[in-house]
C-alpha cells in the first residue's frame, strides 16, 4: 500500500467555498478532485505541456493561491 501524507495549501476563502460547492454538486469529494488535478498536472508536466493546463494561472494571477 502507498504511504499517504497530508498536503496543506493556502487558498482564497471564496475560491475554497466555490470549489467545495462545485464538488458537492457533482457528487465528488473535494480531496479526490484535488488528487486527480495533481496527478494530471504531474503527467502533463513530465510531457512538457504544463503551461497548457486550464488551472495553471502562473502567468496571469497569483492572488489567493499560495501553497
Amino acid at each position: 500500500m502507498e504511504q499517504q501524507t497530508n498536503f496543506t495549501c493556502r487558498v482564497d476563502a471564496d475560491l475554497k467555498q466555490a470549489f467545495l460547492r462545485a464538488a458537492k454538486a457533482n457528487d465528488r469529494p473535494a480531496s479526490v478532485l484535488i488528487r486527480d488535478f495533481m496527478r494530471e498536472y504531474v503527467q502533463q508536466s513530465t510531457q512538457g505541456r504544463q503551461a497548457s493546463l486550464p488551472f495553471d494561472r502562473r502567468t496571469t494571477d497569483q492572488k489567493g493561491a499560495a501553497c
